[in-house]
C-alpha cells in the first residue's frame, strides 16, 4: 500500500521534472513556473501550520515587507505582476525550507534517493540526445520559451559558431542546466549509499559537456576537499571519481560543423570546417578571468553597500542598469546640448538597442544571488544569513560532511540565478539533512 510519503516522493518529483523543463512552456507559461508552485503546494499540504507560526511571519515581514515598501515608492504600479512574482518567490523559499528541514529528517530518504536517481538519468539522457540531436539535425522538442538575452523575446541559442558545441538540455542556456541539475546530482553523489553507476556516468557527461567555467571552478574545489580528507583519513572517497570524470569531460570541446559540416546550422552560416580536436584546452586558462560583465557586478556590488539600505526586490536590476549606463546618459546628455537645435527639433534622439545604448531602456540581471539578496533586502540579510551559518556551526560537529554541506549551499551563491525560490529550498532542506547525517562508508 502507498503510504504518505511515497505520494509526496512521486510529487516531488513531477514538480521536479516540470522545473528542468526551463526551455518549454504551456500556454505562455513555463513549465519551471509549474514546477515551483507545485513544490510550494506539496510543502503547504503536507504541514498547514508553517503557515500559522508566528516566527515565519516575523521573518517575512523584516524581510519582505521594507522591500516592497520601497519598491512601491520608487516605481509605478505598471511593474505589479514582477513585484508578486518575486514575492512569490521569496514567501515559498520559507514554506519549502521549513517543510524540507522537517520531511527529509524524519522521512526515509532511500525512496526519496531512488526517484531522484531516476530523475537524473532521465534529464541526462534527454540531454545526450538533444545534444546530437542539434549536431545531426535530428527532431528535438520545441523549445517555444523566450532565451534570457537583453531583448526578453531572443530565441534559445543551440549553436555556437566559433565555439565548441554545448549542452543546453531541457534548459534554455547551458549555466541554467548547470545551476539545477549540478545540485541535485551533488545531493545524490553525497547522500546515496550505493552509486548507480551508469546514472553517475551519464550525469557526469552532461554537466561536463556544458563547459561551464563555474562547473570547472566549483568541481576543482571540490576536489581539493576530498583529496585533502582522503589525505587525512588514510582512505578514498568514492565521490572523487565522478567529480573528477566531470572534470575531464568539461574540456571535451566538439565543434558542430567539424562534426557535420552539412548541418543547417553551418551550411546557413557559412563555417567552414576545421580539424576535429577533442580536447580543447585553450579557454582554461580563461576560467579564472573575471570577465567585463561579472567585474560590473562587483562594483556595482561595493558601489551600493555603501549605502546598505533595502533597494527591493524589483528595483536592483534597475539600479545596475542606471550604474552601468551613466556614462552613456552623460554622453547623450551632452550630445544633444550641443547639437543644432533644428537637429534636436526634427530628429530626436531615440534608442534603437544597439550597443552599449540599450542600457538605457533595457536593464541587465546581477546574475547573482549574493548580491541580489542583499541589495534587495539590505543589512537584514546578512544579519539572517550570519545567524543562520552561526547556529549551523554552534549545533552541528565540526566533520566532512558539514563542511560538504557548507560547500553545497555555497553553489547557489554562484550561479545566475539571482533569487530564493522553492527549489532553492527544498534542494538546501534536503542537503542539509542527507549531507549532514550521512554515515556511509566513503571509501
Amino acid at each position: 500500500m502507498v503510504n504518505k510519503n511515497q505520494i509526496k516522493n512521486l510529487s516531488l518529483f513531477l514538480c521536479l521534472f516540470f522545473y528542468c523543463l526551463d526551455a518549454y512552456s504551456f500556454f505562455n507559461v513555463p513549465f519551471s513556473w509549474i514546477g515551483l508552485i507545485g513544490i510550494s503546494l506539496i510543502a503547504v499540504i503536507s504541514d498547514y501550520r508553517i503557515l500559522l507560526n508566528t516566527n515565519f511571519y516575523i521573518i517575512i515581514f523584516i524581510l519582505l515587507v521594507p522591500s516592497i515598501a520601497n519598491s512601491i515608492l520608487m516605481q509605478s504600479f505598471d511593474n505589479n505582476l514582477n513585484l508578486l512574482l518575486r514575492s512569490f518567490n521569496v514567501v515559498s523559499f520559507l514554506v519549502v525550507l521549513i517543510f524540507s528541514l522537517k520531511f527529509f529528517n524524519i522521512s526515509e530518504n532511500i525512496e526519496f534517493m531512488n526517484i531522484l536517481q531516476k530523475l537524473i538519468l532521465a534529464l541526462s539522457i534527454f540531454a545526450i540526445y538533444s545534444y546530437f540531436a542539434q549536431i545531426y539535425d535530428l527532431p528535438e522538442f520545441l523549445r517555444n520559451r523566450s532565451n534570457t538575452g537583453l531583448l526578453g523575446d531572443a530565441s534559445q541559442t543551440t549553436f555556437w559558431k566559433n565555439e565548441p558545441h554545448r549542452m543546453v538540455g531541457t534548459f534554455r542556456e547551458p549555466v541554467l542546466l548547470v545551476s539545477t541539475v549540478l545540485p541535485l546530482f551533488y545531493l545524490y553523489l553525497f547522500s546515496t549509499k550505493k552509486m548507480h553507476l551508469f546514472t553517475v556516468l551519464t550525469a557526469s557527461l552532461v554537466i561536463g559537456l556544458t563547459r561551464s567555467d563555474l562547473v570547472r571552478v566549483y568541481f576543482f574545489i571540490t576536489f581539493i576537499v576530498l583529496f585533502l580528507s582522503s589525505l587525512k583519513r588514510k582512505r578514498i572517497n568514492k565521490v572523487i571519481y565522478p567529480v573528477i570524470l566531470v572534470l575531464i569531460f568539461s574540456l571535451i570541446g566538439i565543434r558542430e560543423c567539424d562534426l557535420n559540416p552539412k548541418s543547417s546550422d553551418c551550411i546557413s552560416s557559412d563555417t567552414v570546417p576545421s580539424v576535429l580536436e577533442p580536447l580543447v584546452f585553450s579557454d582554461v586558462e580563461n576560467t579564472l578571468q573575471i570577465g567585463n560583465d561579472r567585474n560590473a557586478v562587483v562594483e556595482y556590488a561595493i558601489y551600493s553597500f555603501t549605502r546598505f539600505s533595502p533597494q527591493g526586490i524589483t528595483s536592483v536590476n534597475q539600479g545596475f542598469g542606471l550604474f552601468l549606463s551613466e556614462e552613456i546618459s552623460n554622453e547623450m546628455y551632452f550630445t544633444n546640448r550641443t547639437l543644432p537645435k533644428h537637429l534636436l527639433t526634427r530628429y530626436e534622439a531615440k534608442n534603437f538597442g544597439t550597443g552599449n545604448y540599450s542600457l538605457l531602456s533595457y536593464y541587465p540581471n546581477v546574475q547573482n544571488l549574493f548580491v541580489n539578496a542583499s541589495l534587495s533586502f539590505g543589512a537584514s540579510f546578512i544579519a539572517f544569513l550570519f545567524l543562520v551559518l552561526l547556529h549551523i556551526f554552534t549545533s552541528s560537529k565540526k566533520n566532512l560532511e558539514l563542511y560538504l554541506f557548507l560547500l553545497f549551499a555555497l553553489f547557489f551563491f554562484l550561479t545566475p540565478i539571482e533569487e530564493f525560490n522553492a527549489f532553492t529550498a527544498l534542494v538546501i532542506g534536503a542537503g542539509y539533512n542527507m549531507i549532514t547525517s550521512n554515515k556511509k562508508d566513503s571509501s
